[in-house]
């Protein structure tokens, strides 16, 4: 198996934000597995106060996208909004408005943590569409102009 640090530089250098399962793994091993790695990951970072809340907010995009039907893509939902006319990453600004009017009411009636957590999300999720438009966009013109 690789070092974990090795692996981790790995995987966030990678351009698709996914993690694929191993050949032949299923999805339930392949969760396992980064399960196991995000466990030996915490153990080389626990005094980094951000690592514990980056993990849960990943554990938190990966369940909602599952609660989305997000099959063939991560982004396939959050991208949908724009077969509605809307751009995608400022339909996430959108959101993070709404979140931001939650915090504002009444704070008895929700979860602060949640609702920032709620937040953060968005906003990374507003990345990755923004990211995905970008490359999108520089696809088409290499494409216009004949580039490979």
């Amino acid at each position: 198996m690789q070092d974990v640090t090795t692996y981790w530089t790995w995987k966030t250098t990678m351009k698709t934000p996914t993690i694929t399962p191993a050949s032949g793994a299923s999805t339930d091993e392949s969760s396992e597995r980064q399960e196991k790695l995000l466990g030996e990951l915490t153990g080389l970072l626990r005094d980094d106060p951000y690592w514990g809340i980056c993990i849960l907010l990943w554990r938190l995009l990966t369940r909602k996208r599952g609660y989305y039907g997000c099959k063939q893509s991560p982004l396939e939902n959050a991208l949908g909004v724009a077969e509605d006319g809307i751009t995608p990453w400022k339909y996430q600004v959108a959101r993070i408005g709404e979140k931001c009017r939650r915090l504002r009411g009444s704070l008895r009636t929700i979860d602060i943590r949640e609702t920032l957590m709620d937040i953060a999300g968005h906003a990374v999720v507003a990345v990755a569409c923004l990211d995905h438009e970008v490359e999108h966009e520089s696809q088409d013109s290499s494409v216009a102009s004949g580039s490979p």
